[in-house]
């Protein structure tokens, strides 16, 4: 090939290379120039705009509150040097740590992003990549400031990409700091606060130029997730996150790791500043939801009126009425006198919180709700909504565990026999054994056994033994079930997910394994939810979704939400409605608690009213929760920062609360019934024995059986009322000589006749000890002919406890390890010789006064006996009780 033929060729090639380029850079230009035709030129705009308020009010329309700027925001801007050192550290660690080295986009933080997004894609994932969290603080404020609501929230390339030159041309025309300002000025951290400044006062009712590292660190990491991390309604929620802010802000090299431990442990007191508000805690927590109904587009023109479900005139008598009775709780100073305080009180007793909701329980419409004495108080962190705050509700959770072992379908199923209001229970002394191995034994609240009761006598009295033995009957995942039902979930955390991503991403909790005290309060719940879960037993065993919006529309009348027409708020089967009723009928009997609360208690109003108190014990918390046909409120008295109250219960703290607004709430309102549902039939039965009374005198060898003393009407779900009739109540005639049962050689004139309440073996120890009388000896029984007889109640292994698993340490002698055996001889038998056996051989021979003897451990399954020999050589043998030791 000729030279000039190749520089032709070469010429041809260049020429055509250069037309390509050419193209494509044409191409590319009009494909870039197309991208961001529409976006505005960045300038130094705070973005922030006069609109129109939006408008808060009752379900009456009278005003709660009026926002008068974007989703009713308070904005102050402040100047850089104005902010807190620690603020502006904790938000560039938490949101762009390389912020003042990059020129608006993170190169790093793109390529981190592109290579999750592939990995996430090749596991299965969605098959697109968002770049989650590649945003720097830059970008993050052109998307808020220059990008329009709908596109801000598409995860696509295009939008990045337009956000990327945004972010880039504000880096032209403005300094770091001068962006860093804006963004401090501009970003929603919630609780109507837009801003630095605003934030601080809202939150602690401050300016940001007192702020410390505790209050900036939680603040930074609210912009993420403001309603979820919202501390004054999620403060566990918050604390978690304000741990995250201060480890970036460690690693970053900010602060050291002992200044960040330091911080996180800091007790923070939540406060707001004072402005015109009614019922501050409801309208914060129903301004939350706004963005559930309208776009944001929609709230940030404002021009709204939200209509919620609050009852302004039911609320007022509820705050006046909470801060009443808190006061009367506290001790009598100089100044103030009864009955403004409790001369009574131990100034250690620090009763400073209660809070109250109530709602519809048709709907599930909230009418009232009080979230502490003062939102405005710091001193007792006044802002924090405790009907939202999550607690161990202590003893008010035991309906939802009667309901459960109620349940004829849930019986069927399990292959049991069902419950019944009349079931009789052990109130005894119980060790129940644990997948742990360790027994737990519960004990009563007021220190007692019972004996035998009905179940409706264990649940209106609040006893726990007989609710520990209800819930290991129908097991912990049938009461997660009936709770979750009516509309509570028991998880680790409790706080809410955030519902979309944030630069870091959050694993999910796995839920806690529960054992048989979630009966006794175990589990955390709010007010607010156990609330709603109650109103299930008055409405029919119906499921409904506390809320407080009724009605969203513009200033004009148009509507954009209606509550009415939402299928989310439908109330849904949840539970059956004639065990629903039991429930009601046994809270709502003021005779059936008598025996633990006395005549006129707190629980009483003078018409039909169904309710149920809890207090932990520690005295943390005491609850009371209770209903009419028409309402249901629930009540929680304690203190913010979970410090305990002294001798304070939910009869004498949370429930004056509720009876007081029950009573005010429903003055002049016609008194109704419980409806009872069909399905249920009324049989007379004996009050202790649950079962029905003899028809007439039946003979019983020796004795005769009578009909029982004390009768009532139980209702029974059809088909499981009892089909035996009572006979443990007889007459007995017995030799005033000797003391044992009249016999064929008894004169006339020895012989008296007593009734009689024949107990099981089980109660007898029991009834000795509470002077319940039983039929005397016979004359002579086979078993004591023989010369040896069980007799549980004169001879008993008290320590240890049955099933009780003991674990050998491999790092001390076998020798020195063993476990002391104790046991219980009655004073008939105190000059007996009672021995100890150990898988049916001797081990020692015991002596008082404590008779307990130390058994070596060894490794296995063992049984434990007691045997007590009298002088004419008759034995009396103890219940055995197994155990086990383990490597």
């Amino acid at each position: 090939m000729s030279r000039s033929l190749v520089r032709r060729s070469l010429s041809l090639i260049a020429c055509g290379t250069g037309v390509i380029l050419a193209g494509l850079l044409l191409a590319g230009a009009l494909f870039w120039r197309g991208l961001i035709a529409d976006l505005p030129t960045p300038n130094a705009t705070d973005a922030v705009s006069d609109t129109q308020s939006i408008l808060f009010v009752d379900r009456n329309g009278q005003p709660l509150y009026e926002a008068i700027d974007p989703n009713g925001n308070k904005y102050v801007p402040l100047p850089l040097d104005a902010s807190p050192l620690a603020c502006r550290q904790a938000t560039i660690a938490t949101e762009d740590s390389r912020f003042y080295t990059h020129p608006g986009v993170d190169a790093l933080a793109v390529g981190r992003a592109v290579l999750q997004d592939a990995w996430h894609i090749a596991r299965g994932g969605e098959g697109k990549f968002s770049f989650s969290g590649a945003s720097t603080l830059t970008q993050q404020l052109a998307r808020r400031l220059y990008l329009d609501p709908e596109e801000r929230q598409n995860r696509t390339l295009r939008r990045k990409l337009r956000e990327a030159w945004l972010a880039g041309r504000m880096e032209r025309v403005q300094s770091k700091d001068e962006i860093l300002a804006l963004y401090l000025n501009t970003t929603y951290y919630g609780h109507f606060a837009v801003g630095i400044e605003a934030a601080a006062q809202a939150y602690f009712g401050v300016g940001a130029s007192e702020l410390d590292l505790a209050q900036c660190s939680l603040l930074a990491g609210l912009p993420q997730y403001p309603t979820g991390y919202n501390p004054i309604e999620n403060p566990d929620a918050a604390k978690g996150r304000q741990g995250v802010v201060l480890a970036l802000m460690a690693r970053e090299g900010y602060i050291t790791k002992a200044q960040a431990e330091d911080a996180g442990r800091e007790a923070l007191a939540y406060a707001a500043t004072p402005f015109p508000i009614e019922a501050p805690h409801f309208v914060m927590w129903v301004s939350n939801q706004l963005t559930d109904y309208v776009d944001e587009e929609t709230l940030s023109r404002g021009g709204l009126r939200v209509i919620t479900t609050l009852d302004l005139d039911q609320q007022r008598l509820a705050e006046q009425i909470v801060r009443r009775r808190l006061a009367q709780l506290r001790p009598c100073t100089e100044g103030i006198a009864p009955p403004n305080c409790d001369p009574t009180a131990d100034p250690a007793r620090r009763a400073e919180n209660a809070a109250l909701a109530a709602l519809d329980p048709a709907t599930g419409a909230v009418t009232a709700m009080v979230g502490s004495p003062d939102f405005f108080d710091a001193r007792v962190s006044g802002a924090v909504n405790a009907t939202l705050t999550r607690r161990q509700p202590g003893s008010a959770i035991k309906p939802l565990t009667y309901a459960a072992v109620f349940d004829p379908e849930r019986a069927t199923a399990d292959g049991r026999a069902p419950w019944t209001t009349a079931t009789l229970i052990a109130d005894l002394r119980t060790v129940f054994p644990t997948d742990e191995g360790r027994p737990y034994v519960p004990q009563n609240y007021d220190r007692r056994y019972h004996g035998p009761v009905t179940a409706r006598a264990a649940l209106a009295n609040s006893y726990n033994i007989p609710a520990v033995k209800a819930l290991q009957t129908v097991g912990v995942n049938a009461l997660l079930e009936q709770a979750e039902r009516l509309g509570i979930s028991w998880r680790a955390d409790g706080a809410p997910q955030p519902t979309s991503a944030g630069s870091a991403s959050q694993d999910q909790t796995e839920a806690p394994r529960y054992g048989l005290a979630l009966t006794l309060g175990g589990g955390e719940v709010s007010l607010l939810e156990l609330t709603a879960a109650y109103a299930g037993f008055v409405n029919g065993g119906q499921r409904v979704t506390p809320h407080g919006i009724a009605r969203i529309e513009t200033l004009d009348g148009r509507v954009l939400y209606d509550a009415t027409h939402d299928d989310a708020l439908t109330p849904r089967p949840a539970l059956d409605p004639r065990v629903a009723y039991l429930i009601t009928d046994i809270l709502s009997d003021n005779n059936a608690r008598l025996p633990s609360f006395g005549p006129g208690n707190a629980l009483e109003l003078g018409f039909p009213a169904a309710a149920k108190t809890g207090t932990t014990t520690d005295w943390r918390d005491n609850w009371t929760l209770g209903y009419t046909p028409t309402l249901v409120a629930g009540t929680w008295v304690g203190n913010a920062d979970n410090t305990p109250m002294l001798d304070v219960s939910g009869v004498s703290g949370a429930g004056p609360v509720w009876h007081d607004f029950m009573q005010a709430a429903l003055r002049g309102a016609p008194k109704r019934d419980f409806a009872v549902p069909d399905g249920l039939t009324q049989v007379e039965i004996c009050a202790d024995s649950g079962l029905p009374p003899m028809a007439q005198l039946v003979r019983a060898t020796a004795d005769e059986t009578i009909p029982c003393p004390l009768r009532r009407a139980e209702w029974f779900i059809e088909g499981t009322q009892p089909r035996v009739a009572d006979m443990s109540h007889i007459l007995v005639e017995r030799d005033a000589r000797t003391g044992r049962r009249a016999g064929p050689e008894t004169p006339p004139e020895a012989i008296i006749t007593e009734t009689f309440w024949v107990l099981p073996p089980e109660y007898q120890t029991w009834a000795r000890e509470n002077n319940i009388p039983q039929p005397p000896p016979e004359i002579a029984t086979a078993d004591e002919a023989s010369g040896e007889r069980e007799h549980h109640d004169l001879l008993a292994l008290t320590s240890p406890d049955a099933n009780r698993v003991y674990r050998l340490d491999p790092s001390l002698p076998r020798e020195s390890q063993a476990a002391p055996v104790s046991i219980y001889v009655a004073p008939e038998l105190r000059s007996a010789t009672v021995t100890l056996t150990a898988d049916g051989a001797t081990l020692a021979q015991v002596s008082g006064p404590d008779y307990t003897e130390w058994w070596p451990l060894q490794r296995g399954v063992h049984t434990l006996q007691a045997v007590a020999t009298r002088r004419d050589g008759s034995r009396i043998i103890s219940k055995p009780i197994v155990i086990q030791v383990v490597e």
